[in-house]
């Protein structure tokens, strides 16, 4: 008995400087400050950031490349997400979406969607 306990103590001191690194920490803490972002952001229409006087921060546009036909594409709403993000970064709190447009005539991609907007900063 006193045997298996002995190495039982070996093995669990030899195994306690055992380290597991992952890159999932930043990924996951990458993940979170971006639903963070998007979620500070409101949408608007051209009208409601006129009424509210709302002050222009800057132009905001997001691309993906479809490379294959058989790619997924992305949803309207993750493109505008995408925006979002983008327009907290630059300081502001509201997005004004003006439109996406898709190319098929690309050298490089199946299909290339570029969305844009304007980010304002509502007081």
């Amino acid at each position: 008995m006193k045997i298996v306990l002995l190495i039982v103590t070996l093995i669990l001191a030899g195994c306690s400087s055992v380290e597991f690194n992952s890159n999932m920490g930043g990924f996951v803490k990458n993940k979170v400050e971006n639903t963070v972002k998007k979620g500070s952001v409101k949408s608007y229409t051209n009208t409601e950031v006129w009424e509210l006087g709302a002050s222009q921060v800057g132009y905001v546009e997001t691309n993906y490349c479809q490379k294959d036909f058989r790619d997924r594409e992305p949803s309207k709403s993750s493109l505008i997400s995408s925006l979002k993000i983008k327009a907290q970064k630059l300081g502001g709190n509201a997005l004004v979406f003006d439109s996406c447009i898709v190319n098929n005539s690309t050298a490089s991609c199946h299909s290339h969607t570029k969305c844009r907007g304007m980010a304002y900063l509502v007081e």
